[in-house]
């Protein structure tokens, strides 16, 4: 049975996205999704895997915010709405607090 895929959406710019190509192009990836997974799975340290979970929640969520405003079919539930606020002040604490040591 093949392994379940998920995927995401990620925003930026034209010139953003030409620079992830070109760098993953110099060190043989062969998409930009590949460079940014192995980018996302080696950058940092342990610390920075509690962020990375809370930030990555936070993307569904506001992902599944926006579909439902879009009127397009979502997974959301009343607490998930309430829950946006609260992963993300602890995220957001995560970070201050790593980076201001």
């Amino acid at each position: 049975m093949p392994q379940k895929t998920i995927s995401y959406s990620v925003r930026q710019t034209p010139e953003v996205a030409r620079q992830i190509d070109a760098i993953a192009a110099r060190n043989g990836f062969a998409t930009r999704a590949k460079y940014m997974t192995h980018a996302a799975l080696h950058y940092g340290g342990g610390d920075d895997d509690a962020i990375v979970a809370e930030l990555a929640r936070i993307s569904y969520v506001l992902h599944q915010i926006d579909r439902a405003a879009q009127g397009q079919l979502h997974l959301l539930k009343p607490r998930d709405v309430s829950d946006i606020g609260r992963l993300t002040r602890t995220a957001l604490r995560s970070i201050i607090e790593r980076n201001s040591g």
